[in-house]
Protein backbone atom coordinates (compact mmCIF):
# COMPACT_ATOMS: atom_id res chain seq x y z
CA UNK A 1 0.00 0.00 0.00
CA UNK A 2 1.12 3.65 -1.34
CA UNK A 3 2.18 6.04 1.52
CA UNK A 4 -0.68 8.13 0.12
CA UNK A 5 -3.36 4.99 0.27
CA UNK A 6 -2.31 4.50 4.07
CA UNK A 7 -2.03 7.67 5.20
CA UNK A 8 -5.36 8.46 3.81
CA UNK A 9 -6.45 5.07 5.70
CA UNK A 10 -5.11 6.01 8.90
CA UNK A 11 -6.91 9.24 8.77
CA UNK A 12 -10.61 7.13 7.74
CA UNK A 13 -9.72 5.31 10.78
CA UNK A 14 -8.75 8.03 12.79
CA UNK A 15 -11.93 10.20 12.53
CA UNK A 16 -13.98 6.60 13.73
CA UNK A 17 -12.10 6.52 16.64
CA UNK A 18 -12.54 10.29 17.51
CA UNK A 19 -16.14 9.86 16.58
CA UNK A 20 -16.28 7.36 19.35
CA UNK A 21 -14.02 9.27 21.77
CA UNK A 22 -16.33 11.96 21.35
CA UNK A 23 -19.89 9.59 21.67
CA UNK A 24 -18.32 8.50 24.89
CA UNK A 25 -17.15 11.90 26.25
CA UNK A 26 -21.18 13.47 25.35
CA UNK A 27 -22.08 10.81 27.26
CA UNK A 28 -20.03 10.93 30.35
CA UNK A 29 -20.98 14.89 30.70
CA UNK A 30 -24.41 14.61 29.22
CA UNK A 31 -23.87 17.01 25.94
CA UNK A 32 -25.60 16.12 22.79
CA UNK A 33 -21.89 17.56 20.65
CA UNK A 34 -18.51 18.35 21.62
CA UNK A 35 -17.57 15.91 24.29
CA UNK A 36 -13.93 16.31 23.51
CA UNK A 37 -13.91 19.98 23.90
CA UNK A 38 -16.24 19.30 27.56
CA UNK A 39 -13.43 17.07 28.57
CA UNK A 40 -10.53 19.12 27.44
CA UNK A 41 -12.32 22.77 29.35
CA UNK A 42 -13.04 20.03 32.92
CA UNK A 43 -9.57 18.82 32.21
CA UNK A 44 -7.80 22.07 31.85
CA UNK A 45 -9.64 23.11 35.52
CA UNK A 46 -8.75 19.82 36.92
CA UNK A 47 -4.71 21.12 37.68
CA UNK A 48 -3.97 17.85 39.95
CA UNK A 49 -5.36 14.83 37.52
CA UNK A 50 -3.30 12.23 37.16
CA UNK A 51 -1.66 11.55 33.76
CA UNK A 52 -3.56 15.29 33.01
CA UNK A 53 -0.06 16.27 31.17
CA UNK A 54 -0.02 13.28 28.80
CA UNK A 55 -3.60 13.54 28.18
CA UNK A 56 -4.30 17.19 27.52
CA UNK A 57 -2.04 17.64 25.05
CA UNK A 58 -2.89 14.70 23.11
CA UNK A 59 -6.66 15.62 23.03
CA UNK A 60 -6.04 18.98 22.21
CA UNK A 61 -3.81 17.86 18.85
CA UNK A 62 -6.47 15.17 18.26
CA UNK A 63 -9.06 17.49 18.30
CA UNK A 64 -7.48 20.33 15.83
CA UNK A 65 -6.68 17.25 13.29
CA UNK A 66 -10.26 16.39 13.44
CA UNK A 67 -11.28 19.91 12.91
CA UNK A 68 -8.90 20.14 9.94
CA UNK A 69 -10.36 17.00 8.47
CA UNK A 70 -14.02 17.83 8.86
CA UNK A 71 -13.41 21.40 7.74
CA UNK A 72 -10.72 21.79 5.25
CA UNK A 73 -11.08 20.64 1.81
CA UNK A 74 -9.03 17.50 0.73
CA UNK A 75 -7.59 17.12 4.08
CA UNK A 76 -8.51 13.82 4.51
CA UNK A 77 -5.91 12.41 1.96
CA UNK A 78 -3.59 15.06 2.38
CA UNK A 79 -2.93 15.36 6.20
CA UNK A 80 -0.16 12.88 7.26
CA UNK A 81 0.07 13.60 10.70
CA UNK A 82 -1.54 10.31 12.01
CA UNK A 83 0.14 7.94 12.87
CA UNK A 84 -0.76 4.06 14.16
CA UNK A 85 0.47 5.02 17.59
CA UNK A 86 -1.98 7.88 17.93
CA UNK A 87 -4.64 4.77 16.79
CA UNK A 88 -3.84 3.16 19.43
CA UNK A 89 -3.47 6.07 22.26
CA UNK A 90 -7.12 7.09 21.67
CA UNK A 91 -8.55 3.40 21.51
CA UNK A 92 -6.87 3.23 24.81
CA UNK A 93 -8.12 6.54 26.32
CA UNK A 94 -11.80 5.31 24.90
CA UNK A 95 -11.52 1.86 27.28
CA UNK A 96 -10.01 4.41 29.70
CA UNK A 97 -13.13 6.42 30.25
CA UNK A 98 -15.16 3.35 30.23
CA UNK A 99 -13.95 1.88 33.18
CA UNK A 100 -13.26 5.31 34.72
CA UNK A 101 -9.85 5.12 34.71
CA UNK A 102 -9.09 8.06 32.79
CA UNK A 103 -7.68 11.18 33.85
CA UNK A 104 -10.62 13.35 34.95
CA UNK A 105 -12.48 10.48 36.83
CA UNK A 106 -9.28 10.18 38.74
CA UNK A 107 -9.13 13.39 39.80
CA UNK A 108 -13.10 13.14 40.70
CA UNK A 109 -12.32 10.57 43.04
CA UNK A 110 -9.39 12.05 44.26
CA UNK A 111 -11.42 14.71 45.26
CA UNK A 112 -14.27 13.22 46.94
CA UNK A 113 -12.12 11.14 49.13
CA UNK A 114 -10.44 14.37 49.67
CA UNK A 115 -13.56 15.64 51.11
CA UNK A 116 -14.74 13.10 52.66
CA UNK A 117 -11.65 13.23 54.61
CA UNK A 118 -12.01 16.90 55.34
CA UNK A 119 -15.60 16.29 56.56
CA UNK A 120 -14.66 13.36 58.82
CA UNK A 121 -12.02 16.25 60.59
CA UNK A 122 -14.54 18.70 61.11
CA UNK A 123 -16.72 15.88 62.58
CA UNK A 124 -14.29 15.07 65.00
CA UNK A 125 -13.19 18.48 65.76
CA UNK A 126 -17.08 19.58 66.28
CA UNK A 127 -17.54 16.54 68.83
CA UNK A 128 -14.31 17.55 70.28
CA UNK A 129 -15.63 20.91 70.91
CA UNK A 130 -18.90 19.52 72.03
CA UNK A 131 -17.07 17.06 74.45
CA UNK A 132 -14.86 19.78 76.13
CA UNK A 133 -17.74 22.42 76.68
CA UNK A 134 -19.77 19.63 77.88
CA UNK A 135 -17.10 18.67 80.41
CA UNK A 136 -16.88 22.42 80.86
CA UNK A 137 -20.20 22.68 81.95
CA UNK A 138 -20.07 19.61 83.70
CA UNK A 139 -17.04 21.31 86.21
CA UNK A 140 -19.02 24.44 86.71
CA UNK A 141 -22.00 22.42 88.16
CA UNK A 142 -20.01 20.48 90.55
CA UNK A 143 -17.96 23.57 91.64
CA UNK A 144 -21.16 25.56 92.28
CA UNK A 145 -22.83 22.71 94.08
Amino acid sequence: MGYRRRQKRYNELFLDAYIELDKICCHKFGVSNGGVTSYINRLINARFAPGRDEALPRLVRYRNIRNRIAHERGALEHIGEVAKADLKWIHKFCKQLNRKRDPFSLYLKKARRHAKKRKFVRVLVIAGVVLAVAAAAVATFLILK
